[in-house]
Order: C-alpha cells, then sequence, then structure tokens
C-alpha cells in the first residue's frame, strides 16, 4: 500500500525556492554539499511538484528548491544570455547573411557575369532549399556527437563553400555550391531551437529564440548595408563586386568557428564562464541532474515510443503547415527585394542601401514580441497579430502595383511584412517546442516543423518571375494570402489546446510517496513514488 502526502500548493516559484529547511527535509535535501550530489539528482528526478496554473516550469525539480535562491537563478540565466544566446545568435546571423546574399550578388552583376536568365536564378535559390529539405535529419547528430564539435563544424563548412561562391564561373557550379551550402546550414539551424530548450525553462525560451531567430533581419539589413558599401568600393576594382561580396561575407564564418569549438558548452554543467554552483544551479533548476532519458559518454538515448507519439499528433502538423506559410514569404522577400527595388527605379546603389531599413525595423520588433510573448505566456494572439500585420503590407504592396502608385507606396508596405513574418517564425518554432513534453517530442515536433515548413520556399522562390516586374503583384498577393492562412490556423490551434487545458482544470496535484505497514502506519524504509503530472499548454 502507498500512503498520499498531499503537499503545499506554492503558487509561483520564487514562493518554492524559499521554502523552509523543514519542507525541504521531506524529501530528503539537507546539505548542499557536492558529496550528496547522487541523492539529490535521484530526488528531483522521482519528485516534482507543478501547481495549476502552470506559473512554473513542469521541469523544474523540488531539489531545486533549497538549493538556490531567485537571485543566483537570475545570475545563471543572465551569463547564458550572453555568452551562449547572443553567441548562437551571432552564428545564425552570419549564417543567414551567407544564405541571402545571393540576392545582393545578382543587382551586383553575378547575373550579367555568369549570364543567368530568371529561371535560372529561381534554380540557384532551389537547389539550396532541396538540399536543405533534404537534409534536416541532420540535428540528431546533436545527440551522437558533442554540441560544441557538431556546431563549429557547421559553421566551419558554411563558411567554406560561401566562400567558395566567389569562384562560380556558370550556372551549374554555383547551382552545386548553393546546394552544398544548404546541407551545412540544415546541419546547424533547424536543431538550434531544441539545443537552447536544453538551458531554459518553457516560459524563458520565447524571448531567447526571438534573440536567436532576430539575426535574420539584422543579417539582412547588414547584407544590404554591405553590399552597398562592396559595390561602391569594387565599382574601380579587378574583382568583381559580387565576387568581392561573397568572400568578405563568407570567410569570417570560417575564423569564427574555431572560437565556437571552444566557447558552446555540452550541457549547463559544462559552462566555463559558470562557477561550480552556477553549473549546479543551471542542472537543477531544470531537473537534469539525472534526465530520465539515459545518457552513456554524454549521449542522449532515444525514447522511441515519444518519438511516435508526436509523430502522430495533429497538433504538430498544424504548426507545420504555418510554418511552410509563413517559409513562403520568409525565403522569398529578403533574397528579391533588391531586385524589386530596383525594378522600382532605383539604381543599384539605392536599391542596396534601401534593403536594410525594413529588416532593421524587422529586428527591433521580433524582439519586443518575443519579450511580450513570455511575459504574457501567450504565443496564439501574438502569431495572429503578426501574420495579420504582415498580411496587410503584402496586400498594400499588391494594391499599389495594381493601380500602379508611386514606389514609395510599395516600399512602405515591406516594413510591415518583414516585421509581421519575422515575428511570426520566431514565435510558431518557440510554440511547437513549448507544448512538447519531453526533448524526444520536442525534437520530433521540430522535426516535423522544418521537413513540412521548409516546403513552403519552393513556392516563395517561384513568385517573382522577371516577366511580372516592376509590380510582382502576383507574388504580393499570394504571400498576402499565406499570412491570412497563418492567421486562422493559429486561431484554430488555440482553439484545441484550451480544450485540452480544460479537460485537465480540476485536476489534483499530490506526492506520493512511501509505503505503510499493516495497521496503516509510515513504514521504516520509504521510498519516492512518481506522481503524475497533467501537462498544461501554452495558448
Amino acid at each position: 500500500m502507498v500512503q498520499n502526502i498531499v503537499s503545499p500548493i506554492f503558487r509561483d516559484e520564487h514562493e518554492m525556492q524559499h521554502v523552509p529547511r523543514s519542507s525541504a527535509q521531506a524529501f530528503e535535501l539537507q546539505s548542499r554539499h557536492s558529496t550528496e550530489d547522487e541523492e539529490i539528482s535521484d530526488t528531483a528526478e522521482k519528485v516534482g511538484l507543478e501547481d495549476p496554473d502552470n506559473s512554473f516550469d513542469r521541469d523544474a525539480g523540488p531539489a531545486s528548491f533549497a538549493l538556490y535562491s531567485s537571485k543566483e537563478e537570475q545570475t545563471v540565466l543572465r551569463k547564458f544570455d550572453r555568452h551562449l544566446v547572443l553567441f548562437i545568435a551571432l552564428l545564425y546571423m552570419l549564417g543567414f547573411l551567407d544564405r541571402s546574399n545571393i540576392g545582393n550578388a545578382k543587382i551586383a552583376g553575378m547575373s550579367d557575369d555568369l549570364h543567368l536568365t530568371s529561371s535560372q536564378y529561381e534554380w540557384t535559390l532551389r537547389s539550396f532549399y532541396i538540399t536543405y529539405v533534404l537534409f534536416e535529419w541532420m540535428p540528431i547528430l546533436y545527440t551522437v556527437l558533442s554540441p560544441s564539435t557538431y556546431i563549429a563544424f557547421c559553421v566551419l563548412a558554411w563558411g567554406a563553400i560561401a566562400s567558395l561562391q566567389a569562384l562560380a564561373t556558370s550556372f551549374a557550379s554555383l547551382c552545386f555550391l548553393r546546394a552544398l551550402l544548404g546541407i551545412s546550414e540544415a546541419a546547424f539551424s533547424p536543431g538550434v531551437p531544441v539545443f537552447l530548450a536544453f538551458f531554459y525553462k518553457r516560459d524563458e525560451l520565447a524571448f531567447r529564440i526571438g534573440l536567436f531567430i532576430s539575426a535574420a533581419p539584422l543579417a539582412t539589413s547588414l547584407a544590404s548595408s554591405l553590399a552597398w558599401l562592396i559595390t561602391k568600393l569594387g565599382q574601380d576594382s579587378p574583382i568583381a563586386p559580387w565576387r568581392m561580396l561573397f568572400l568578405v561575407e563568407g570567410f569570417p564564418s570560417v575564423l569564427i568557428s574555431v572560437f565556437a569549438f571552444y566557447h558552446i558548452p555540452n550541457s549547463p554543467g559544462e559552462a566555463k564562464y559558470l562557477s561550480k554552483h552556477e553549473r549546479r544551479v543551471a542542472e537543477l533548476r531544470l531537473s537534469k541532474g539525472k534526465p530520465k532519458t539515459s545518457q552513456e559518454g554524454g549521449r542522449r538515448k532515444f525514447e522511441w515510443i515519444e518519438i511516435w507519439e508526436a509523430s502522430r499528433d495533429p497538433k504538430c502538423y498544424l504548426t507545420a503547415a504555418m510554418f511552410c506559410s509563413c517559409n513562403v514569404a520568409f525565403s522569398s522577400l529578403p533574397v528579391f527585394l533588391p531586385t524589386i527595388i530596383n525594378d522600382m527605379g532605383y539604381s543599384t546603389l539605392s536599391s542596396q542601401a534601401l534593403s536594410a531599413p525594413p529588416y532593421l525595423v524587422a529586428f527591433l520588433v521580433v524582439l519586443l514580441t518575443a519579450f511580450y510573448s513570455d511575459k504574457f505566456r501567450n504565443r496564439s494572439v501574438f502569431i495572429c497579430f503578426h501574420a495579420l500585420l504582415a498580411s496587410v503590407g503584402y496586400a498594400m504592396i499588391a494594391v499599389a502595383g495594381v493601380f500602379k502608385a508611386g514606389p514609395m507606396w510599395r516600399y512602405w508596405g515591406v516594413y510591415p511584412a518583414a516585421s509581421g513574418f519575422f515575428s511570426a517564425v520566431t514565435l510558431l518554432i518557440t510554440w511547437t517546442i513549448n507544448n512538447q513534453e519531453s526533448d524526444a517530442k520536442k525534437g520530433t515536433g521540430v522535426a516535423i516543423l522544418n521537413i513540412i515548413g521548409q516546403l513552403g520556399p519552393f513556392i516563395g522562390t517561384a513568385l517573382y518571375p522577371e516577366s511580372d516586374k516592376p509590380y510582382y503583384v502576383h507574388g504580393m498577393a499570394a504571400c498576402a494570402g499565406f499570412m491570412l492562412l497563418v492567421a486562422a490556423l493559429s486561431l484554430w490551434l488555440r482553439r484545441i489546446l484550451q480544450k485540452n487545458n480544460d479537460a485537465t482544470e480540476k485536476t489534483t496535484y499530490s506526492v506520493i510517496y512511501g509505503e505503510e505497514n499493516d495497521d496503516n502506519s509510515p513504514g521504516e524504509d520509504r521510498k519516492l513514488v512518481e506522481k503524475t503530472r497533467p501537462f498544461r499548454y501554452i495558448l
């Protein structure tokens, strides 16, 4: 028989961390010394409290109650933000820069030198996404290799390949290099949100993924500014401006890959910039002392049942459908915007310069959106709002094209379009991770998100043929429709998640432990029994 002891329900994590020692003794956490780490880890694995309001992360074990304060936890978070998230964002910015600068190279003379037709240019874009989709299984190597080694190799690979684009002499050679670039970036980017989830709780992720994803509009803005400078300086250079563009923007990734190898931790407990006690806090706050997935030699064991369950979850496919729709815009505007602005009647130099401001604004909007999404613990409302914002921006450009309005009407529509789809993409990735219960399910959800979602670029890269210039009405209208679809699907998914949460609203949260004697008195050899904790979705 087992005895049920119902623990107090704490209203927030701050209150739980400052529980008196007498309560902590109920969990046999009586010491902070390293000699008891294994006992603490075992307890953290078997027991956990969760409040019915879901005001703190389900993975935060009670072992953390007596071992660290909220101030110590905030110190750890700030260090991870500065040293890990910002560095990962820098890597993503360099990768996105190398991916999207082909749009700037096109109007800097690449199409003329390589004699590319409109169709051939579209195929250079498609070649990247073909291999990107085919090799999106590669982030699974995060669990086979140490992340520091794996990420450093990915950065080295895409930096070298991006630089080699400067040596392309034909359509075929450029397509080949773009295909290789797709493989190297597919190995890195899709798995980063899951990697960050090993360091942060559910309600901390959106802002951190926002920092990561916001590097994309910042990279596009930087690419346009650099393209303007390189094109201006390269006019009298023996090297063609577009070749110099690929070289200058690609080679820094090669250099920084060496630093990445030494700087990126493989787990919260291995961060060199944390003290010994801070590393323990980083692990205990996530109950990572002994995760349920076994680890041998630093590798995680797959829970195939959970992977199968996630692959059958319709919620994964709804977010993937939204991601696919977002990617129609996300993949097409950065590589076509310089051409679109150039076709509005601006010079090559002016087109490069005017491409930057919309993405700089988008960068700031993404950060604000992610911050407030975490603060209010809400994803669907923000996704819906930004999807509608992007749809309005694209519709504005399309309508201006129909009535042949001046170029500034079309240019101003780029601002809400870019801010909207970049923000929606950020929250969709976060929402997918938030609403999966385990690391295995998170990885599966992100894999489905990317495999289906990356079909969007195949549509996006075909939306702006030269035959539609200078207004590109069909492409703009199509993007407006896809973003409208994202808004509708986000509300549908919210309704599904709300119904699931309502079904567990009256669930009792208790800690069950110990054995009873035949006379119903507590047994001497008590043992902890894991309790059932219903999972509540973030709407």
